[in-house]
């Protein structure tokens, strides 16, 4: 495989400057296009290994957010971190923050730009390491009726995402949103990182620091995540329940997952557009159903 490729999209000579400045002391390696067509052809090009995007989010708006939500569509793009970077007396929240795996203020410090592609860059290899472990197993395991399983680690969310999702209709999308709900009972139902902190871990490089200290500790290292699946004749469940505090996730499900504008709730929006029907929680917010139609 090439080297990883960050594509940088933007028509301002200015802030193409400005990205190649913060970086220009770090192994990023850079491609540029000027609009997101021209990205699309660089996307489509399997000589190019773009791993993550940096784009300039206008101050206003003038369809910018219908053009990436187009791009996004594209089966080349929508497993592709993308870093929004705004200017700082801009409403942000105008912009759906949904579309983004990470949205920042101008100016930008080069450590908080260069962390933050390292870990847009450790999720793409997470998505590309789910899919092609996905598209190399047998469809032996589709047979699957039912199970219970346990789990604690990142490590182990994946190996179970692989197997479940090859039980369903379409295993590569479903696994990228069942990966999302497990990654998400882990790290913010069990270890109880709150999304504010993880910006911040992730800005300041040290969140799989972060985690490897909190499975570790007292308070949490006891803590499992249970997953139950099964078939009928018409639908397959899976319920994934942590042992955190729960979350208000009435906010993310109530409403078009694509129009959200909360800087949170992104993997839920993930999963609902990754191959689920319908995601059901309970009240507390720590039991969430994610159903697939057959």
């Amino acid at each position: 495989m090439g080297e990883l490729v960050t594509l940088v999209v933007t028509e301002d000579i200015g802030f193409k400057e400005e990205i190649i400045s913060s970086l220009s002391n770090d192994p990023i390696k850079l491609t540029f296009a000027s609009t997101f067509n021209d990205a699309e052809n660089l996307l489509q090009d399997k000589k190019n290994r773009i791993s993550t995007i940096i784009c300039d989010v206008p101050g206003e708006d003038c369809h910018f957010e219908t053009a990436l939500r187009v791009f996004k569509r594209k089966d080349f793009a929508k497993y592709v971190p993308i870093i929004g970077i705004s200017p700082l007396a801009s409403n942000k929240n105008k912009i759906s923050r949904q579309l983004f795996f990470h949205l920042m203020s101008a100016p930008v410090h080069e450590q908080i730009l260069f962390h933050t592609i390292e870990a847009g860059n450790s999720d793409f290899k997470r998505y590309q390491a789910l899919l092609n472990e996905v598209k190399s197993r047998t469809s032996a395991i589709g047979l699957i009726q039912s199970g219970t399983f346990t789990l604690k680690t990142l490590q182990q969310a994946e190996a179970l995402t692989t197997m479940l999702s090859l039980a369903c209709p379409d295993p590569s999308a479903v696994a990228l949103g069942l990966s999302e709900l497990l990654v998400n009972a882990i790290e913010h139902g069990n270890l109880e990182i709150s999304y504010s902190q993880k910006s911040q871990l992730l800005e300041n490089g040290h969140w799989d620091e972060e985690i490897r200290q909190r499975l570790q500790q007292d308070k949490y290292k006891d803590r499992f995540v249970e997953i139950q699946f099964s078939r009928t004749p018409d639908t397959i469940e899976i319920i994934i329940e942590d042992q955190g505090p729960g979350f208000a996730w009435q906010k993310f499900t109530q409403c078009d997952p694509a129009k959200f504008n909360s800087k949170h709730g992104r993997g839920i929006a993930l999963a609902i557009a990754m191959g689920f029907t319908h995601l059901e929680y309970n009240e507390k917010g720590n039991r969430v159903k994610a159903v697939v139609n057959l």
